[in-house]
């Protein structure tokens, strides 16, 4: 059977506005056709959907009079306009298309009933339109949906296999690809850091960086994660970046007082060109320097409570524990509780906590931007979203709009 100045036509009444769209200047042949049991026709058909810029091809092997039975056909779809698609789009996406262009490939095999389909779609520059009112639209961000999915060059390319029986009656393809493609959206949406990953690895991890309590230097690791996630907001341009710069927290001031404390305390060791590790210090040494540091801060020594019988047995398990004398056991003992009396002598301002924030989220930025392929436009610092402690750690979680 040749072909010559066909059409096809389709129509979806169920929403609305309604879809309509024709496949016209259908040409091709169709040979092999016959009533006969099994028997198979070749398929090779071209014309054009919607206007002549969008060309058709469909090619294949299929039973005609018992499709179900045996079918193996593909078809392209090329530049076809979105917008024609408004229909769907604003009812399911939540918004009409503004722009873009789609190109599709299908592959539709059914064996006794028993259908396998691949969809390998390609939208390039998608974009948005007016939001809808529907009720039925996805809730989910389409908006981030599509900066995730947007490659560098604007391009979003998705394969959506599907399988299923026609036996089936809850298997209807239209929603089954809907329903597929939301999953997609829903998956990425709820964990972008774990897509770009997937693309470029290393970037996931960076979605938590952990500094040590009162210092904004930037961890190795940190650093290397970041520079993965760098690759891949430069493959999505239309990702933005908030980092944190949330002022410290009770972790970073307790940590700073504690480093003030001992450089105070070890004055003279630091005077020797010793480093200022009031922890490195033998049981005595360290109980003197505090002791020190509590006669200068407060005038008078420190008055320790009289040792009871529990707190007698608490030093006589800590030095086993430690595998040193009970007498050390007690003047660490001791040692903290001038360190918790003198702690707050050594707190940070508010202002000094803000500024460490800031370093932070400073150094974070500074690593990202260091190989120069993302728009510093792009990334921002913001105080939306606090630190929070992490074990020993300060986390900082970056967020991707």
């Amino acid at each position: 059977l040749d072909i010559a100045g066909g059409t096809m036509s389709f129509a979806d009444h169920s929403i609305q506005p309604s879809f309509e769209a024709r496949i016209e200047a259908l040409r091709g042949r169709v040979s092999g056709i016959s009533n006969m049991p099994g028997a198979v026709a070749e398929i090779d058909l071209d014309g054009h959907v919607i206007n002549r810029f969008s060309p058709v091809k469909i090619e294949g092997r299929a039973n005609l009079v018992a499709y179900d039975r045996k079918t193996d056909v593909k078809m392209a779809f090329r530049n076809i306009e979105l917008p024609v698609f408004n229909p769907y789009s604003g009812r399911y996406a939540g918004y009409a298309i503004a722009r873009g262009k789609l190109t599709t490939e299908l592959g539709y095999r059914i064996d006794n009933r028993a259908l396998e389909a691949d969809h390998h779609v390609v939208i390039d520059q998608l974009e948005w339109g007016e939001a809808t009112d529907s009720k039925e639209k996805v809730p989910l961000p389409i908006r981030l949906a599509t900066s995730l999915l947007k490659d560098r060059n604007g391009v979003i390319d998705l394969e959506v296999p599907i399988t299923g029986s026609l036996d089936d009656p809850q298997f209807r393809l239209g929603p089954i690809i809907w329903k597929i493609i939301g999953n997609i959206i829903e998956k990425i949406v709820t964990a972008p850091f774990r897509f770009i990953g997937s693309l470029f690895a290393g970037a996931e991890e960076a979605q938590f960086v952990d500094f040590a309590p009162g210092s904004a230097v930037l961890p190795e690791s940190a650093g290397r994660n970041l520079a993965a996630l760098a690759k891949g907001l430069a493959d999505r341009p239309a990702l933005k970046l908030d980092i944190p710069a949330s002022p410290g927290i009770e972790a970073d001031a307790f940590a700073i007082a504690d480093r003030r404390m001992a450089e105070a305390a070890t004055a003279r060791e630091v005077k020797k060109g010793e480093p200022a590790d009031l922890a490195a210090l033998t049981p005595d040494k360290r109980h003197d320097r505090l002791k020190d540091l509590y006669k200068a801060k407060r005038g008078s020594s420190p008055d320790f409570p009289e040792t009871s019988d529990a707190v007698s047995a608490a030093d006589r398990t800590a030095a086993e524990k430690d595998g040193i004398s009970e007498r050390d056991a007690r003047r660490n003992r001791e040692a903290a509780l001038m360190a918790d009396a003198l702690r707050p002598e050594f707190l940070p301002t508010d202002a000094e906590l803000a500024a460490l924030g800031t370093a932070r989220a400073e150094a974070v930025r500074d690593a990202l931007l260091a190989d120069g392929a993302i728009d510093p436009a792009r990334v921002f610092l913001s105080t939306r979203q606090a630190v929070k402690s992490k074990d020993t750690a300060v986390r900082m979680e970056l967020s991707l709009e």
